[in-house]
């Protein structure tokens, strides 16, 4: 059975109108900062553009490197393509239903819908997929596997699994004529599911979880607060709320220590990060890191994180909090990615329509590439002497794949320190 049109008029409409102004912009509007143009050092030897959703907002991918997915907030959907082949394997499209929204440039609510997909994180060796719902005050939960996450007695949401069925071996006895025609539309199989919806504080944003397994976290927008969700029960039925953190401010960004001691949460409604002891679950300390901190993450033994308002990407030491090293981006960035490798750092810049890479040791300018549709999340995979960028756009509802060479030792301009 060939998919159904799965955006309705008003979902699109919804999205043309201007429903799609992200919170970095509220904060402080900034003009775009112009950045010396660099010999590149990290060579593009491969750009593919993929069809995505509708209001594409973050992508991640799956521990094993098989799999990646695209949380689609203006479409109410999750895809998940093949990593190897880009090919969409399945569709999950939320059922929708009446919520409040919120526009983020005039500070007000608006009618919206529930279900619309964030971010998303992985937990118990990649089998589940966490997925932040920006109406609804929660997150639902996607078993990789199949099955409903649905607990009974506990808070729910529906939605339609569609899986692709594997094409036809073409026929080779076919005439000439017939082998040319366009290749048919893929035909995918419609399941209907119930997943777990653990309610969290209003507005859920980044999700992230302690290495040991133990807790899951979720930052709230509106709420001003973090979500502490204990999950070191093998099913869903076991996983519960166990505390709210309040942090004093707009967070987003989540990162955990490789030990499981510390969680650092960035402040974007300020211009610090949280540092929470795991042994207590209590706020220890703040680091200084200037205005808007949206995204973060440790590599190497070093924090980096994206300054959306001041344009910079820094690098941070731990555990001291010292601001080792910076250097100027395009025009705000959001969302930042490490090789698996460690040495390199991947940032979208919203504003600019561009990605950027920079050494993780010195924080080198390594590459700019245009990627138009204003990228938000990108996501890294690494093997056969090549990086390969996945980067969701979020108004032209285009995936872009860049394929990186790596570059060679002592390569990229010095950074501005």
């Amino acid at each position: 059975m060939l998919l159904p049109r799965i955006v309705p008029r008003a979902r699109a409409a919804m999205f043309l109108a201007g429903a799609l102004a992200l919170s970095c912009n509220a904060v402080k509007k900034e003009p775009a900062v112009v950045v010396p143009v660099y010999p590149e050092k990290l060579a593009i030897t491969k750009a593919e553009s993929l069809r995505t959703g509708i209001g594409a907002k973050s992508v991640e991918m799956s521990p094993d490197g098989s799999r990646v997915y695209s949380m689609n907030l203006e479409e109410c959907s999750v895809y998940e393509y093949n990593r190897a082949s880009r090919v969409i394997q399945r569709k999950l499209i939320f059922v929708m239903t009446p919520g409040k929204g919120w526009d983020y440039d005039k500070k007000v609510p608006i009618n919206s819908y529930q279900e619309k997909p964030v971010e998303g994180h992985f937990s118990h060796n990649g089998r589940y997929l966490w997925v932040s719902l920006h109406n609804a005050d929660g997150v639902a939960v996607w078993d990789l596997l199949g099955g409903d996450t649905a607990v009974e007695g506990k808070p729910f949401k529906t939605a339609w699994l569609h899986e692709r069925i594997p094409p036809k071996p073409a026929d080779v006895s076919a005439p000439p004529a017939a082998k040319k025609k366009a290749a048919p539309e893929p035909e995918f199989t419609n399941k209907k599911m119930k997943l777990l919806l653990i309610k969290t504080g209003a507005t859920p944003k980044v999700i992230w979880s302690s290495p040991n397994g133990k807790y899951l976290f979720v930052s709230n927008w509106h709420s001003s607060t973090v979500s502490v969700i204990d999950i070191s029960a093998p099913t869903p039925d076991g996983w519960n709320v166990v505390k709210t953190l309040r942090t004093g401010s707009v967070p987003r960004g989540m990162t955990a220590s490789a030990d499981s001691k510390f969680l650092y949460i960035a402040q974007m409604g300020g211009n610090f990060l949280s540092v929470v002891d795991l042994d207590t679950v209590e706020k220890v300390r703040e680091i200084t890191v200037g205005p808007a901190p949206r995204h973060i993450l440790i590599s190497n033994g070093y924090l980096y994180a994206s300054i959306c308002n001041e344009a910079k990407l820094i690098k941070v030491e731990l555990p001291s909090g010292r601001i080792v090293q910076w250097a100027r981006t395009m025009s705000s960035p959001r969302t930042i990615a490490a090789s698996p490798d460690g040495t390199v750092i991947f940032v979208t810049c919203y504003n600019d329509n561009t990605v950027q890479a920079f050494r993780a040791d010195t924080l080198a300018l390594l590459a700019t590439r245009e990627s138009p549709g204003r990228p938000v999340g990108i996501t890294v995979w690494q093997g056969g002497g090549v990086y390969e960028a996945w980067i969701c756009n979020h108004t032209n509802f285009v995936m872009n794949v860049f394929t990186y060479t790596p570059p060679p030792a002592g390569s990229g301009t010095p950074p501005r320190q």
